[in-house]
């Protein structure tokens, strides 16, 4: 399937979960990045959840981050809806968030932080397939994200939806990620 119609299944399909499966989506997705690897990154991109788009909500494991990883710095970034680019910020439960026009909550100021820093790269997603790629809200923020860090960044993406077997239209501008978490388990794309 083409990703147009991809997003537009998905959309609905996680628009109809109910929230008590939402829930329960969140703490199997909780679960499973807690088991992943944290020790070597030192700085952890991370998005904050659209709350009515039903996104995972990911301020349970940033918390958990800060708690177990104090050596992590963690990032969030901002939306430039003009140069259609993010700029990243250090985050920490004392910076003020403000909601964007699309609802995503964002830093209203703060230190910056170089892309090239980052290690690793918590990302949101609709759907992906079985070789890592991604269909997100289609404005290809992430995927220019993604080309400006090192190649070796790790890129997480976190679904509610297990991986499909292809999206048809791929792109040379898509850059796949790394691994995935689902509530079934983690994908791991490098190893292929």
């Amino acid at each position: 399937m083409k990703k147009s119609d991809l997003r537009t299944e998905y959309k609905s399909k996680r628009a109809a979960l109910p929230q008590e499966q939402v829930r329960t989506l969140d703490l199997l997705l909780l679960g499973h990045l807690q088991s992943l690897p944290w020790d070597t990154i030192h700085y952890l991109h991370c998005f904050l959840a659209i709350e009515k788009f039903k996104e995972f909500n990911t301020t349970p494991f940033l918390r958990w981050i800060t708690e177990n990883y104090p050596h992590i710095t963690l990032v969030i970034s901002k939306s430039d809806f003009l140069n259609q680019g993010l700029t990243h910020f250090k985050y920490n439960i004392d910076v003020i968030l403000k909601p964007n026009i699309w609802g995503i909550p964002e830093p209203v100021d703060g230190e910056e932080v170089s892309a090239l820093m980052i290690d690793a790269i918590i990302t949101p997603l609709l759907v992906l397939d079985h070789k890592g790629n991604r269909v997100g809200y289609g404005k290809g923020f992430y995927d220019r994200f993604f080309s400006t860090c090192r190649p070796e960044v790790l890129k997480i993406g976190v679904s509610y939806f297990e991986p499909i077997p292809s999206i048809s239209d791929v792109s040379e501008w898509d850059i796949p990620l790394s691994l995935a978490v689902t509530p079934m388990g983690i994908y791991n794309f490098e190893s292929r």
